[in-house]
């Protein structure tokens, strides 16, 4: 089984979550057996770190699911343009004929030539005459 570089990232932040919160467990678990009576600084820490782990885990996690969504699509629109992204995520340069500032023709040889009119829209057809046989009674009450 053949796994992403992502993939084994997002493995790797669930294991040192789990270390983390393992952790977080084991010290609260110590301090409350070394106290007499149950502390509510050492859970409230606790619970806090745990939050914060959470936190964490989830924007990193979030973070890796964006980049290897980003990757499926570049890949799905190389796909769709015929071009093999396989080896790179990196799109192939295009060559692109740019053309200079104040290059093409002058303000007098534009006003020299004669303005076509534009060709009217084309219109739906209208809708068909009624007949002139006069009204007639659908229904009755």
């Amino acid at each position: 089984m053949r796994a992403d570089i992502m993939t084994w990232v997002s493995r790797a932040v669930a294991a040192v979550f789990l270390v983390g919160v393992l952790a977080l467990i084991g010290l609260m678990v110590t301090l409350i057996r070394s106290a007499e009576g149950v502390p509510p600084l050492p859970v409230f820490l606790g619970i806090l770190g745990l939050v914060g782990l959470i936190l964490l885990a989830g924007a990193c996690l979030a973070l890796i699911s964006i980049a290897l969504s980003a990757k499926r699509g570049v890949e799905a629109l190389g796909r769709l343009s015929g071009q093999s992204v396989a080896g790179s995520i990196a799109p192939q340069p295009v060559a692109v004929k740019t053309s200079k500032p104040f290059e093409g023709p002058s303000l007098r040889q534009v006003m020299r030539e004669p303005v076509a009119e534009p060709e009217p829209a084309v219109t739906a057809p209208s809708r068909p005459s009624r007949p002139a046989t006069g009204r007639t009674l659908v229904a009755e009450r």
